[in-house]
């Protein structure tokens, strides 16, 4: 990596309005601000637009818009990553904050060690009491995506996110960047508030093992599939 790496932070979003702005200021008091952030709003129909609009004004930093039609958090970030200009990547969902070094500890993390390609940090739960995010449980390491920075070949090693997934994809894509090898590794910082509420993609769904048990497939079938299996 030749000179000041770029970074791109990419938020998908769908009818965020009421957490939207929150995160993306999260990432806006980064102690190392990224150079973009790109939101890809996957066909709200609440004030998604017009939040964001709102603080590209006054944002000292770029923010992209961008819009398509409905087709899961997967397609989004998929979007995202293709028209992101940076060489490290960041993923944020729009109801998560960051803490403020976040980016700062992991960006110089992989300046540090070119052979690693994405470095992961630590979760902490976190939930609502009278408007205010109150942390719960003790910090821990999971296929969280928005506790990770990647090299962008990290993509285009291992291929974007599954897009038929709507939940899950991101146990999936860990797993198929486990089998390709890919030098990964985590810090034990906590990097990112995960926010507790009742419009969580997974928390309580009745869906959620039948999601982890079809990723789960998919990496046994990759593995039939292989010459040597």
């Amino acid at each position: 990596m030749n000179g000041k790496p770029t970074v791109s932070v990419i938020i998908p979003v769908y009818n965020g309005e009421r957490f939207l702005a929150e995160a993306i200021r999260s990432v806006l008091d980064q102690t190392l601000p990224p150079d973009e952030i790109i939101v890809v709003d996957d066909g709200s129909t609440d004030m998604t637009a017009q939040i964001v609009a709102e603080l590209v004004v006054c944002s000292p930093i770029p923010i992209r818009y961008l819009y398509q039609e409905n087709q899961g958090p997967s397609a989004a970030r998929n979007q995202g990553i293709a028209v992101a200009s940076g060489e490290l990547l960041a993923l944020l969902d729009a109801d998560d904050l960051w803490v403020r070094h976040k980016l700062a500890d992991q960006y110089n993390y992989l300046v540090e060690h070119p052979d690693i390609v994405v470095v992961w940090g630590l979760v902490q739960l976190c939930a609502m009491q009278d408007g205010t995010c109150v942390d719960t449980g003790e910090p821990w390491h999971g296929p969280n995506l928005g506790c990770a920075l990647f090299r962008r070949e990290a993509f285009q090693q291992v291929g974007g996110f599954d897009a038929s997934l709507r939940v899950s994809e991101d146990l999936d894509w860990l797993l198929r960047s486990r089998e390709a090898n890919l030098p990964q590794t985590v810090i034990n910082n906590v990097v990112l508030r995960y926010r507790l509420h009742d419009s969580n993609t997974w928390l309580g769904r009745p869906k959620i093992s039948e999601s982890l048990l079809y990723a789960l497939k998919k990496r046994l079938d990759r593995r039939r599939n292989q010459p040597d299996a």
